[in-house]
C-alpha cells in the first residue's frame, strides 16, 4: 500500500531511506481464516505533484519484498521484510550491497481526532470488488479515501506496523479496525477543500508461486555496514 510514501532511494549514498469508528451493517467481504495467504506480486504507482514512483510488492507468507523501479523498469532498490523476525533490510543490486535498517516498534497513539466511515460505495478495480473506506482528520486537514479489496493480503497490516512510517497513508489505514486480509487498490490523499496531494494505485496483481531466494540476501553481497 507498499500503499503510504514507499519511495526508497538509495541507503547506499545518503546511509537512509528517504521518502507506507461506525462500522457499517454489511463490510465488502468477510475474512475467510481458511483461504490461503495472497503470495504474488502487486505492482503500484504513486504519483505526487512533483513526483512520480514506481514500486512492486513480492509477497510470500510472512516475508515481503518491495522494489522500486526506475523509469526503464529496471530495480534500483529494495526492502526485504521478514515479519516474524521483525527485522528489515536494504539491498543495492547494481553495487552488490546490503545493509540493516533500524526497526522502531510500533505503538498505537491515543489520538482519537480521525473520523472513519466504511462506505458500501463500490467500484471494480484490478478485477477486485473493492469499496470505499475513508480516514479524515481535521486537525491535520487531511481526508484519505481508500478503495480496498480482499482477497487474504493478510501480510499487509504486520507490514506497515513494522516499517512504522510516518506518512499519513500509512497511519490513517492503521487507524481503521478490522483490516487483516484488505489491500487498497488505490488511496488519494487530499485536503479537507479536496485538493490532491498523492495518489498511490495498484496497475497490476498477478497471483504466483515465488521463489524463496527472491527474499533472502544474495551470498555475494557484501554488508555497508562494515
Amino acid at each position: 500500500m507498499v500503499f503510504f510514501r514507499n519511495t526508497i532511494i538509495s541507503v547506499f549514498l545518503l546511509c537512509a531511506f528517504n521518502g507506507l469508528v461506525a462500522q457499517p451493517r454489511v463490510t465488502p467481504q468477510q475474512p475467510d481464516e481458511n483461504k490461503k495467504a495472497f503470495e504474488g506480486s502487486i505492482k503500484c504507482v504513486q504519483q505526487t505533484m512533483i513526483d512520480t514512483l514506481y514500486y512492486t510488492y513480492h509477497v510470500k507468507g510472512q516475508k515481503v519484498r518491495v522494489d522500486e523501479h526506475g523509469k526503464n523498469n529496471e530495480v534500483e532498490n529494495s526492502l526485504l521484510f521478514d515479519l516474524d523476525e521483525k527485522t528489515i533490510h536494504a539491498i543495492s543490486p547494481k553495487r552488490k550491497l546490503f545493509m540493516s535498517i533500524a526497526v522502531k516498534p510500533y505503538v498505537e497513539s491515543d489520538n482519537d481526532e480521525y473520523e472513519i466511515i466504511k462506505s458500501k460505495n463500490n467500484k471494480v478495480i484490478n478485477g477486485y470488488n473493492c469499496y470505499q473506506w475513508r480516514v479524515k482528520n481535521k486537525k491535520l486537514n487531511t481526508e484519505i479515501a481508500y478503495w480496498v479489496a480482499y482477497d487474504n493480503f493478510s501480510f499487509f497490516e504486520d507490514f506497515l506496523k513494522l516499517w512504522n512510517r510516518t506518512e499519513n497513508s500509512a497511519i490513517f489505514f492503521l487507524k481503521i479496525p478490522d483490516v487483516m486480509g484488505f489491500f487498497p487498490m488505490l488511496q488519494v490523499e487530499r485536503t479537507l477543500l479536496r485538493e490532491e496531494r498523492t495518489r498511490q494505485s495498484v496497475v497490476d496483481v498477478e497471483k504466483k508461486q515465488l521463489n524463496d531466494n527472491l527474499f533472502e540476501i544474495p551470498k555475494d553481497f557484501k554488508s555497508f555496514d562494515r
